[in-house]
């Protein structure tokens, strides 16, 4: 059986489309696990009509903790044999539950999908019980396309590749369009997760989702990659990764310790240290960006300089920063160099402009 924990926050305006495309899905061996993470719009009503309008959905109900405890506490509740997560804002293909359930994936650790932000399938409005049919325009609706698609393999040491790519993203494929951080399009084995003690971390506002990744990688022993968009991403207003954000600078670098820690205690530190060195000014930038010089910022001139200073003040960064000239791609190495060089009026400008390009990317 394959458990679904969708955390549910206030989405009333998407979590009956996310519910029926999980419904619609040809296979039926599935639980749905709706976690109410204290909603205050019309999310829990909308979770008690579809909790009653299929015997698999099961309901619970808890103060609002966050997304990390929402998905915890529903890891603690499922009882499938495979975990997969969706967002309430989201939708999966008809067959993205079907492929986890062939037989020839039973003896692995995980299975990796790829995404897409554009939904090639539209959920009908009638939400009874006896229809919730997809309309699928592509066709790819049946688990013989995938038996025909492409797939990658990785055992053993192999595993290093994808936790490379969690710290350093990089497709496997030209044409694929997968996400090695997030925890959707991909499926976990429940008895690694209650084995090793895999949660996510509460105490991360961002990032908690790597975090977890890179703790199961380092835990699992096989994984194939099936190069197919089964999961669909709304990127809309509003969206927790867009806008401005506070407490990133404290967020991260908690994170950065919270990822080194993890690991030196798997003693594989000196195997990544330079991906790790990489991801901390892929961080760095992002602070820059999204928080301190972020263009709806409301903070001072002076309380930017205060923030800027603690970060060079951070031996992380400092010693990540050794790395900028021969790491990452060059608009962030310009960045990092005017941070560094304490050349803040022109880390302000390409921040900003760093900013609007990454808008109009994701738009």
């Amino acid at each position: 059986m394959i458990s679904v924990i969708v955390p549910v926050y206030n989405a009333e305006k998407y979590l009956r489309r996310c519910v029926d495309s999980i419904l619609a899905s040809t296979c039926s061996d599935f639980e749905i696990l709706l976690i109410n993470d204290g909603s205050t719009d019309n999310s829990p009503r909308i979770c008690e009509d579809c909790a009653a309008q299929d015997g698999r959905i099961a309901l619970i109900h808890q103060h609002n903790q966050g997304v990390s405890a929402a998905r915890n506490r529903g890891i603690d509740a499922c009882r499938g044999d495979w975990v997969v997560f969706v967002d309430a804002d989201d939708c999966i293909s008809p067959d993205f539950l079907e492929m986890i359930a062939q037989a020839d994936c039973q003896g692995l650790d995980m299975l990796q999908f790829d995404f897409s932000r554009h939904p090639n399938f539209v959920v009908s409005s009638h939400h009874d019980a006896t229809d919730t049919s997809l309309s699928c325009p592509t066709g790819h609706s049946s688990p013989d396309a995938a038996a025909s698609c492409l797939t990658l393999s990785f055992q053993g040491d192999q595993m290093q590749q994808l936790i490379h790519r969690i710290l350093v993203p990089c497709q496997l494929l030209p044409e694929g369009n997968t996400d090695f951080r997030s925890p959707c399009l991909r499926a976990y084995r429940r008895t690694i997760l209650y084995q090793h003690g895999i949660r996510f971390a509460p105490h991360l506002a961002v990032g908690e989702d790597l975090l977890f990744n890179l703790e199961y990688h380092l835990k699992a022993g096989s994984c194939v990659y099936i190069p197919r968009p089964v999961y669909y991403y709304d990127v809309h207003t509003g969206s927790a990764t867009h806008g401005f954000r506070t407490g990133l600078v404290e967020n991260h670098a908690r994170l950065q310790e919270d990822v080194k820690d993890i690991l030196l205690a798997n003693n594989c530190y000196s195997l990544f240290e330079e991906d790790f060195y990489s991801y901390c000014l892929e961080n760095l930038a992002y602070v820059l960006i999204r928080e301190i010089f972020h263009p709806h910022s409301t903070r001072t001139r002076r309380e930017r300089r205060t923030l800027c200073r603690s970060l060079h003040q951070n031996q992380t960064y400092r010693q990540a920063l050794k790395y900028n000239f021969h790491l990452g791609i060059l608009p962030r190495k310009i960045l990092l160099l005017c941070f560094r060089l304490h050349l803040t009026l022109l880390t302000c400008l390409i921040s900003r402009v760093s900013y609007h390009y990454l808008e109009r990317r994701h738009t």
